[in-house]
């Protein structure tokens, strides 16, 4: 059996006393694993540490403690840049900079070599599912679902393995949001990547399936799977309704 692509064990994320208060414990003794093409979704209430968990996949945090390997490596041993290249975190906001959406597409981080020919500019939009004259558009000219998609798309002109969401759904309206799930989907099946989500979108949880780790507090209260139908546990149903179990 391969390795997985993400494994965490006992991770630990404190943040440093202020003003006389003891230091705060975000995330306490997680562990987990995600498998290469698999998806993992995080839920939980508003602070219990989801998103500072996939920043810990990415070293955008520093654990306190605990390791995490990504493709088998301890991520302290891999330069955090070429980690984020591999390993890309789209935010629930879509960042963009004032400019066409081809000037979007082209950001890199110095020293980065990567294909920035037209035709692969044209391939990473309409792989997406946006139109490729879209490239000479002003990017803030495009609607919600629209810039999600080129972020998307600016991170796989990066051939990342793994893709990291933080809510990237929950910004957008519904028909937006459903784009962006059936592109997220169709991402993970074409290219194999490796999904971390944290959504509280019933529908990106059940069409991505696989383990969904659910934390209060920093704390797991249940690790469960959505089964191949998308039935999953009625605690978490009702959690994704909004009602807290």
């Amino acid at each position: 059996m391969p390795d997985p692509m993400f494994q965490v064990e006992h991770l630990l994320l404190t943040y440093p006393a202020r003003r006389g208060q003891p230091p705060a414990t975000i995330l306490d003794d997680i562990s987990v694993e995600v498998a290469r093409g698999g998806a993992l979704v995080l839920v939980g209430p508003s602070g219990s540490g989801k998103s500072s968990l996939l920043r810990c996949l990415n070293r955008l945090e520093e654990p306190t403690a605990g390791v995490v390997r990504f493709d088998g490596h301890d991520i302290t041993e891999l330069d955090p840049r070429e980690l984020r290249r591999r390993a890309a975190l789209v935010l629930q906001t879509p960042v963009l900079f004032e400019g066409t959406v081809r000037e979007n597409l082209k950001i890199r981080a110095p020293g980065a070599t990567l294909d920035f020919s037209e035709p692969r500019l044209r391939e990473m939009l309409t792989e997406v599912g946006l139109d490729a004259t879209l490239l000479d558009r002003d990017a803030a000219m495009l609607s919600g679902g629209e810039k999600q998609r080129v972020t998307i798309a600016r991170a796989l002109l990066r051939d990342p393995q793994a893709l990291l969401l933080d809510e990237p759904t929950s910004a957008l309206d519904p028909p937006n949001a459903k784009l962006v799930i059936e592109t997220v989907c169709r991402l993970r099946d074409v290219r194999g990547l490796s999904i971390v989500a944290v959504t509280h979108t019933p529908e990106l949880v059940r069409r991505l399936g696989g383990p969904l780790l659910y934390l209060v507090k920093g704390h797991v209260q249940a690790y469960e799977r959505v089964d191949a139908n998308g039935v999953m546990d009625q605690r978490l149903q009702a959690f994704l309704s909004g009602i807290h179990p």
